[in-house]
């Protein structure tokens, strides 16, 4: 599905159960820390290296959104695994697009505020009838979005206990030629 909350377009998806499983199998073998390229005050920050069948998922997730044929990067991949009290700054990503898939989230994140684990997008300046934040997002397991990667975004912090684990990616796509 594309979204258009404001200005630019954005993506979101769901990965098939099988798909979100091999990414947590993926996530939990993550050893090399990633937190000196990263903005975010999130207790483990890894990089991932996800089986083929996993990026051919999210390959098609991003043709499907770009209408694109051309070859698709997705590097460097990262893991988050956050918990209570851990959260990302505003903040935006190097390369053409970027994604964010949320693996696993903790239970008790639902009972708590609209705010809380949430993800938001700011777009634009803060005009009288205009809409400049996208969100909150309270994100569900599997959930897929890809975005402009200069599209300003933070999360907040939960409070219950468990982890919200998430992969996210830059992407880059040579050659690209439409498909429409």
């Amino acid at each position: 599905m594309i979204l258009t909350p404001f200005g630019p377009l954005m993506y979101k998806g769901k990965l098939s159960e099988k798909i979100r499983k091999q990414l947590l199998d993926d996530a939990f073998r993550a050893e090399a820390d990633a937190s000196s390229i990263l903005v975010g005050e999130v207790t483990d920050q890894l990089y991932i290296y996800p089986s083929d069948p996993v990026l051919k998922e999210l390959h098609d997730m991003i043709r499907e959104y770009l209408f694109v044929k051309g070859e698709i990067d997705v590097e460097p991949l990262w893991v988050n695994f956050s918990v209570a009290g851990d959260w990302q700054p505003v903040h935006s990503h190097d390369g053409e697009y970027s994604f964010v898939a949320f693996v696993d989230i903790p239970d008790g994140m639902w009972e708590e505020g609209p705010a809380s684990g949430s993800i938001f997008f700011n777009y634009g300046e803060k005009l009288p009838g205009a809409r400049s934040t996208f969100g909150p997002i309270k994100p569900e397991k599997g959930e897929v979005f890809i975005f402009p990667s200069w599209l300003n975004h933070y999360v907040y912090p939960f409070k219950c206990s468990g982890q919200r684990i998430s992969v996210s990616g830059n992407i880059s796509v040579r050659g690209m030629e439409a498909s429409y």
